[in-house]
């Protein structure tokens, strides 16, 4: 009787582990949405960056980083949101053509 229990709950336990594999496989779906999520990546970017630039011109004002250290910061997040504007542009480029 036991085995008989034990043999019934492992077919159930079997069936309802591998049905996945009898279903039919769904398509891929295409990503659509690339151009998109890349623009909101690029806009992420940006405000990020803008928010690291306040961040910094804070530190300076309370004297927590020098006024070199400030300048090569500022100057770096500030190529970085240019990368991201230029991109932002191709990106809109790309998707007239």
């Amino acid at each position: 009787m036991e085995i008989a229990i034990f043999l019934i709950i492992s077919a159930v336990l079997m069936a309802y582990t591998l049905l996945p594999a009898f279903r039919p496989a769904e398509p891929l779906l295409l990503d659509v949405n690339a151009l998109q999520r890349r623009r909101n990546a690029l806009q992420q970017e940006k405000t990020h960056n803008l928010k690291a630039i306040k961040d910094i011109d804070f530190d300076l004002a309370t004297d927590k980083i020098s006024t070199e250290d400030h300048e090569e910061l500022r100057t770096l997040l500030s190529l970085k949101i240019a990368d991201a504007i230029e991109a932002e542009k191709r990106l809109q480029e790309e998707e007239k053509v």
